[in-house]
């Protein structure tokens, strides 16, 4: 790809900035362009205009070397943790368009399926709940939405407990979204996408050099995501507008915003077969919801201000400031076998009904982070300091929505679910919750020599929280408008408490980091928009969570720094957990204990000029402690296995240069068994989703301005599950292909 830069000689009448192309690293990971200034002399003769180009690699690479889940740029050898980066290239390689196609290159991670009054993406990382621990670009972003990765530079995972950085939450691990921003360059990039099952997406990338240290850049998007049922369907789009001042120079302040709008036509899934324990086997061209109550309307406004000033050259403060709002309205419906008990065979005459997930939200999120990272000597010890403090206020209003019209009646059967609903919709606010969280924290890794650093972090979190309810009103408005009840009931909490972490690093060699690391944290309660009321427990009496982990792990360097393989073994522990969901306050706290034990390889990059891979897997051994019943310790399901969790898991995704032009890929994928419930400790009779093996396949040609390339995903068209939920498990699609058009200037 060229980029073309302005003119860079000067002349009597005018001076003409001159604009030098950055490295290759970043332009693929973090695009940013160095400048320079010829200043006018008073004595300068007329010069010839000089048009300065520079060619761009064509391809980037799946290796990172840095990240910024430190919440500073941080080399990955100097990280005692596991982390994942799933990079540019590779999402770009692969066709990725939401977080489940961008995560499936991470082992370890699962899905649940949209249910419970959740939306958007639920992430299950090391067999722990993990929507509250999305970030943008270091700051939370756990509202319920379908992340698009048209934005982001790359997508970073920080496994295990990491609260230390990043406060609340996070004890399987945390996922952060890199955005794209401006650079002192000219950038054009286009691409236009077609597949089967009515699948379109085209995209923008575009950026431009407004003076020497001025850039604006602008993203945008548009999908539509069909099905072989032709119902259900994803559609948005979206726009993500820039604006850099200060490229290149000591303060920089970048502007950005991202609106996404999404219209989805959703499906919950299928039921289990109650004789088999697993999802009714019927055709993926089957629609089961019911329609007419089958519609996801979200809308997603993120606005950030980033201000970055450079002390010197080894000390910088950074601030950064975001309001986030969400809106979103959810009409689904959950297919159910009816008369169907355990020894009677299910078939197409077997009858379905069907139970309404009606509800919606608003969120809006306000968060200021301010941090100060540096490097400094005391004797013969260097320092790599980050110290900050960060302020969140968050606020979700949940709302209740209610079928004018009884579908109890509504009844269907297995071999033909067409069943339909034509009533309208009545909405009422049912609970708010706002929260203010005020945290301070310091990191230190202190290198003892050139072999040996410690590093060691300490972060205080001050929670307090209000939550209240509402009854129904007498009259409920019709949408998209809500009516409000009298307030039934209000409880409020406020926690303190501290998070912990230390490692030991040893690098014998440049290529070699080997590291133990420990982290604490505290998970104050409330944190997910509501606290336990159940069973008559008073938020006063709810424990916060306390999540303990502990890693083992090597990071090589390989191919001479264009790859990295790295190992770990893990074991993270969490206490007194809740998941629970924003518009089901009174189910909260799951396991008085839990643990996670687990073995993790993964190796990503340029292994020869040609061969670039990225491949991981992860062996755990996930197991229920004690439980939690009537508000109290129980053993009935100790030693189950956490729902959603398998204990295999892996993924591979290669890719070759044939010419200089053609480049093909594969990639292999597996999930192991999941169950869908842990109530027991007796798991046989447990419903769940088997495990499977997916097979793609890509095919590329490429030029300076012109590509095409073609994706071929579940070759082998493998019937597979990946979200469950208790009630119902959603069917991946089966074999498709896609062929994009791009064109880059």
């Amino acid at each position: 790809m060229k980029r073309h830069l302005t003119p860079a000689a000067t002349n009597a009448q005018k001076k003409l900035p001159k604009h030098m192309i950055a490295s290759l690293l970043a332009v693929s990971l973090a695009p940013g362009l160095a400048m320079a200034d010829d200043t006018k002399k008073p004595d300068s003769a007329q010069l010839e205009t000089i048009k300065v180009q520079a060619e761009q690699a064509q391809r980037g690479s799946y290796n990172a070397a840095t990240a910024n889940l430190g919440k500073q740029k941080q080399a990955l050898k100097d990280v005692p943790q596991a982390v994942s980066v799933v990079t540019r290239q590779l999402i770009t390689d692969q066709g990725d368009v939401n977080m489940k196609d961008v995560l499936k290159n991470v082992s370890g991670i699962t899905f649940q399926a949209g249910e419970g009054g959740r939306a958007g993406d639920s992430i299950i990382l090391r067999g722990f709940a993990a929507f509250g621990d999305t970030y943008r670009d270091g700051q939370r972003d756990i509202a319920q939405y379908n992340r698009d990765p048209f934005n982001d530079e790359r997508v970073e995972v920080l496994k295990g407990a990491s609260s230390m950085l990043f406060g609340r939450g996070s004890t399987g691990g945390v996922i952060n979204q890199v955005s794209k921003t401006p650079f002192a360059g000219e950038q054009v990039e286009l691409s236009t996408t077609i597949g089967t099952n009515a699948f379109y997406r085209g995209t923008a990338d575009i950026n431009q050099a407004l003076s020497d240290t001025t850039a604006i850049r602008l993203n945008a998007m548009a999908l539509n995501d069909g099905s072989p049922d032709g119902i259900s369907k994803a559609k948005r789009v979206a726009i993500a507008p820039s604006l850099a001042f200060g490229l290149g120079e000591p303060t920089t302040i970048v502007l950005s915003h991202l609106h996404q709008k999404e219209n989805n036509t959703p499906l919950l899934g299928v039921p289990f077969n109650p004789n088999t324990l697993r999802p009714i086997d019927v055709p993926v061209d089957r629609y089961y919801g019911l329609q007419g109550m089958n519609s996801e309307d979200i809308t997603t406004d993120i606005s950030t201000i980033r201000a970055t000033h450079k002390l010197d050259s080894k000390n910088e403060i950074s601030a950064q400031l975001r309001v986030g709002r969400y809106e979103r309205d959810v009409l689904t419906s959950q297919p159910q076998l009816r008369n169907s008990p355990i020894g009677k065979p299910v078939t197409d005459a077997t009858q379905l009904g069907y139970s309404g997930k009606l509800r919606g939200a608003d969120n809006e999120n306000q968060v200021l982070s301010v941090d100060y990272s540096g490097k400094f000597d005391t004797g013969s010890l260097s320092h790599d300091l980050l110290a900050g403090a960060e302020f969140t206020r968050e606020t979700l209003t949940a709302y209740t929505i209610r079928a004018d019209k009884d579908i109890t009646g509504i009844v269907a059967n297995v071999g033909n679910p067409d069943a339909r609903y034509n009533g309208s919709y009545l909405k009422y606010r049912t609970s708010d919750f706002s929260t203010r969280n005020l945290a301070a924290y310091v990191t230190d890794t202190v290198s003892l020599n050139e072999q040996w650093k410690v590093m060691g972090g300490l972060r205080m979190d001050q929670l307090e929280g209000t939550y209240r309810t509402y009854n129904t009103p007498s009259v409920a408005a019709p949408l998209p408008t809500a009516q409000t009840g009298k307030q039934t009931a209000e409880s409020k909490r406020n926690d303190r408490g501290l998070s912990y972490r230390t490692g030991l690093i040893w690098q014998p060699t440049k290529t070699a980091s080997y590291y133990a690391g420990y982290s604490s944290l505290m998970n104050p309660s409330g944190e997910a928009y509501q606290f336990d009321l159940s069973s008559g427990l008073t938020s006063n009496n709810q424990k916060p969570e306390r999540n303990n982990h502990y890693e083992l792990g090597a990071k090589w360097e390989l191919a001479e720094g264009d790859a990295t393989l790295r190992a770990a073994v893990f074991r993270t522990e969490k206490l007194y957990e809740r998941n629970t969901d924003a518009l089901a306050p009174d189910v909260s706290i799951l396991y008085a204990k839990r643990h996670t034990d687990g073995v993790e390889v993964e190796v990503a990059g340029r292994l020869s000029e040609k061969w670039e891979v990225f491949a991981g897997a992860t062996v755990m051994d996930p197991k229920i402690d004690q439980g939690w019943a009537n508000n109290a310790p129980t053993s009935v399901n100790t030693g189950a296995v956490p729902k959603y969790t398998p204990k295999q898991t892996a993924n591979l995704w290669t890719t070759y240069k044939l010419t200089d032009k053609i480049t093909a890929g594969a990639g292999l994928y597996y999930t192991g068994k999941r169950y869908v419930s842990d109530g027991s400790a007796d798991q046989s009779k447990t419903r769940y989703a088997p495990a499977y093996t997916r097979v793609d396949a890509m095919l590329s040609y490429e030029e300076r301005k012109f590509g095409v390339r073609l994706n071929l995903n579940n070759i082998t068209n493998e019937k597979y599950y990946d979200a469950l939920y208790g009630g119902h498990a959603s069917a991946a699609a089966p074999r498709e292909a896609q062929v994009t058009v791009s064109y880059k200037y």
